[in-house]
């Protein structure tokens, strides 16, 4: 029977000693080929896969962070996967290329006898665990051992406290940091991590005066293993070392099987199961976020952990991928407040905080939800970094003439048992870790950073713009800013006047997000008044620090536009350098609906800024042609929608795929939209509105310099996430194509008519065909969008525009 996790509250002091764990009952493979075909320990497989291929491994449960690259537009990129037969399987069938990667048995011994038999498990007699018992029982001044809750299996999740009067001192008194490694259990690098960060402070202490200083002021603390069951069966045998999960039996058999485990890294409340991409419902998956939020008694003990100490800074140690990640997780760039702060610690990519590794936000490439970072920080308080350590061929790499051959490795967390790699590794992580600290006990305070790479956080970063469409009314204008700043005020000059100052309030966020990830820097919100069109604005913020001292933002001009009056606003972005071509499509059935339309023209103006341009419109209507939307724009309207703006998206190339900074990315597709995998259409000959649509009925046909040859249609997202578990992403068809023939072009009965296109879904005949008989709509709903999957350019009767943008904007309520 599992025992009930321990209070953190009530967490004691342990004596010396222990009970090592019992074996794990495991379902072993009677050999490769069983693993293989059955559902038997994951393989490690490799395969080249297109961005488009990227969705199919996320939704196979694939950790996005863990790809070794990262496939851009049609070119491939080689990654390694950990899959069951079943799944590689599953994904061969929709048209990904594996390849399982085996490595001689003879390597396999000559690395076994090569190995240096640095890495060891938690239980047992020379374990983690006594480890850290022997360590507080050397060390009695600077440091006292807890347990933080038990493990599904019953194991005590040791943490140790280093911190000058350790035992004597009541926690709390203290800035504290906490040090934490091994959330998935096959991530043998991390532990070794922890352990010997902590050993590296003990051994400087009172030597190094950096060190000395930080351990006297701070309360330090490690917690080498947090997922102790884990960890241990990666020791058990082979077909056990690459195991990610906790052991929980899922399904209840007394035996562990790839179905089992929780990620305890998608399994925290924050955001948990916020889509299935991030992490997913599977059982069998990598990703599988469990039964429910904070289901597992290891993510209960971190959390209790968590609220009872108030870590002012957390370093959460991965592998493998050479990152050092920060900031918003769950939906791809979303910059925040506090990035500010995260950004000079882990510094750039040019100066990287760790040598070798990448600095970048979370979710940059991939999302994940439900993990330990975005709860740490919006439920808890904590600020925390999630470095991603080595792989096992850039270690092996280090030395060319040294014994381990990257070709070698069976994995890329098959870190080279060997002492003087590992120690590598760990010193290169040492300056990022102890900066960490430093700025947590930072007599200027937690929000000045100590950063390696002599990076600071300025007290101001205003979001400037340079073209206003306010038109007379008040424009609204944003800053983020030291949280501990005292009298923020916004300043501004009209055409070279006098100062105008105006109170700063802090911005509580928009539908989805923003007013998180805010706990040392805080977004800030004024209007300024006055200014009509033609006047050129100078604008900038103040405040005074702690101390009493002014701080003041670098200021920023922008321009009052003298444009037409107008209820919508129409976005032209049809991806040519020139200038848009098919504005009045959209202006004249704006007019005919009785509506007063202005003009952005992204390929002459530049992405419109959310708060000066889009912000002062109530709908949006915005369009593309032969190119996708670019990412600018992109960002742009989902400020817009996230702050309630109303939109209508139109286009052969809206929805589906667009490029957001490094990212290819459909969730503004998916997630604000409503539209999942996209299919392309050759020539279809009218749409038909359905539901919030219906009624309308449209003859298409091509436009100057922009043929429909490739008109959009969709899966809607609701047909995917129910709206009973994801009600954020309601969303419905809208309407369908009719071939020239009179057949439905989104159904199976007409769906001859479609192909496949790159990225969105995969290029094999199957997969194509799998994707056609899925529903789907040349139109696609929610509450406050609505997605054409072709542009009004394309609509040649002028009264038969009127009608459709008619009901986009009466069904948004724009």
């Amino acid at each position: 029977m599992r025992r009930r996790a321990r209070s953190v509250l009530a967490a004691v002091s342990l004596l010396l000693g222990g009970v090592a764990a019992a074996p794990f009952a495991h379902a072993q493979p009677g050999a490769a080929a069983a693993a293989r075909d059955g559902d038997g320990a994951p393989a490690v497989w490799t395969a080249r896969i297109t961005a488009g291929q990227v969705p199919l491994l996320l939704a196979a449960g694939v950790d996005g962070h863990e790809l070794a690259e990262r496939p851009t537009g049609t070119k491939a990129a080689a990654v390694e996967l950990h899959l069951t037969g079943e799944q590689a399987r599953e994904l061969r069938d929709r048209g990904v290329d594996l390849t399982e990667k085996r490595i001689p048995q003879r390597t396999k011994e000559r690395l076994r006898a090569a190995g240096d038999g640095v890495f060891r498990p938690y239980s047992g007699k020379n374990g983690l665990r006594q480890e850290l018992l022997d360590t507080a029982k050397a060390h009695p001044g600077l440091t006292k051992v807890v347990s933080i809750g038990k493990t599904v299996r019953g194991q005590d999740i040791l943490a140790l406290k280093l911190s000058k009067d350790a035992r004597t001192a009541p926690d709390g008194r203290k800035p504290a940091v906490l040090y934490m490694s091994n959330q998935h259990a096959r991530e043998w690098i991390t532990p070794e991590m922890t352990r010997r960060l902590l050993h590296h402070y003990l051994d400087a202490y009172g030597k190094d005066a950096r060190v000395t200083d930080v351990v006297d002021r701070a309360e330090l603390w490690f917690v080498p293993s947090a997922n102790p069951d884990g960890y241990d069966y990666t020791f058990q045998s082979p077909d056990t070392r690459l195991w990610r999960k906790n052991l929980r039996d899922n399904n209840g058999d007394g035996k562990i099987t790839p179905g089992d485990g929780v990620d305890l890294n998608r399994n925290f409340p924050f955001k948990w199961g916020y889509d299935n991409e991030g992490s997913s419902p599977r059982p069998g998956s990598e990703t599988y976020r469990g039964t429910a939020p904070a289901s597992e008694p290891e993510t209960q003990a971190i959390d209790a952990f968590e609220k009872a100490h108030r870590f002012s800074y957390a370093v959460n140690y991965h592998s493998a991928a050479e990152l050092l990640l920060y900031g918003v997780g769950w939906q791809v760039a979303t910059p925040t407040p506090d990035d500010v702060l995260y950004k000079a610690l882990a510094g750039t990519p040019e100066k990287p905080a760790v040598p070798g590794y990448h600095p970048q936000l979370s979710s940059e490439l991939y999302t994940t939800n439900g993990e330990a970072d975005g709860h740490a920080a919006n439920v808890n308080g904590t600020m925390m970094f999630t470095p991603e350590m080595s792989t096992c061929r850039t270690a092996s790499k280090a030395d060319p003439d040294d014994r381990w051959n990257p070709d070698d490795c069976p994995s890329s967390f098959s870190f080279p048992d060997d002492e003087k790699l590992i120690q590598q590794e760990f010193v290169k992580n040492v300056p990022f870790a102890l900066s960490v600290a430093e700025t947590a006990v930072n007599r200027e305070g937690a929000d000045r950073p100590r950063s390696v790479v002599g990076l600071s956080a300025p007290d101001f970063t205003p979001d400037a713009f340079t073209t206003s469409y306010a038109l007379g009314d008040e424009q609204e204008v944003s800053v983020t800013a030291r949280r501990s700043l005292r009298d923020l005020r916004l300043n501004y000059r009209i055409d070279g006047g006098r100062t105008h100052t105006a109170p700063l309030e802090e911005w509580k966020g928009g539908d989805r997000y923003g007013g998180q990830d805010s706990i040392r820097f805080a977004e800030y919100r004024a209007y300024v008044e006055g200014a009509e069109p033609g006047s050129g604005v100078r604008v900038w913020y103040t405040g005074r620090t702690r101390d009493g001292r002014a701080a003041a933002s670098e200021p920023f001009t922008y321009t009052v536009a003298d444009r037409p009056e107008a209820d919508t606003l129409v976005i032209a972005d049809e991806g040519g350098p020139g200038a848009a071509r098919h504005t009045a499509a959209y202006t004249a059935a704006l007019a005919s609906a009785g509506r007063d339309a202005a003009v952005w023209d992204v390929a002459t103006q530049g992405a419109p800024h959310a708060l000066g341009v889009l912000g002062h419109f109530k709908s949006v209507v915005w369009y593309s042609a032969g190119n996708r939307p670019g990412g600018a724009t992109l960002t742009a309207v989902r400020d817009f929608v996230n702050e309630g703006g109303k939109l209508v998206a139109a286009g052969r190339q809206a929805g589906g795929y667009g490029v957001v900074g490094p990212a290819e990315t459909n969730d503004f597709s998916q997630y604000y939209l409503g539209a999942g995998s996209r299919l392309q259409h050759p020539a279809p000959a009218r749409f038909t509105g359905s539901g919030a649509l219906a009624g309308v009925s449209v003859r298409l046909g091509d436009a100057p310099g922009d043929k429909l040859d490739a008109a959009g249609s969709f899966a809607p997202v609701s047909d995917e996430l129910p709206p009973a578990g994801f009600p954020q992403f309601r969303s419905a068809a809208a309407g369908d194509y009719t071939a020239a023939g009179g057949a439905a072009a989104g159904h199976p009965d007409g769906a001859t008519g479609a192909r496949c296109t790159e990225p969105d879904v995969t290029l094999r005949d199957s997969t194509c065909a799998a994707a056609a008989d899925a529903r789907r709509a040349a139109a696609v709903s929610t509450a406050g969008t609505v997605l054409l999957g072709f542009g009004l350019q394309h609509v040649p009767d002028p009264a038969e525009r009127s009608a459709l943008i008619s009901a986009a904007l009466r069904s948004v309520k724009g």
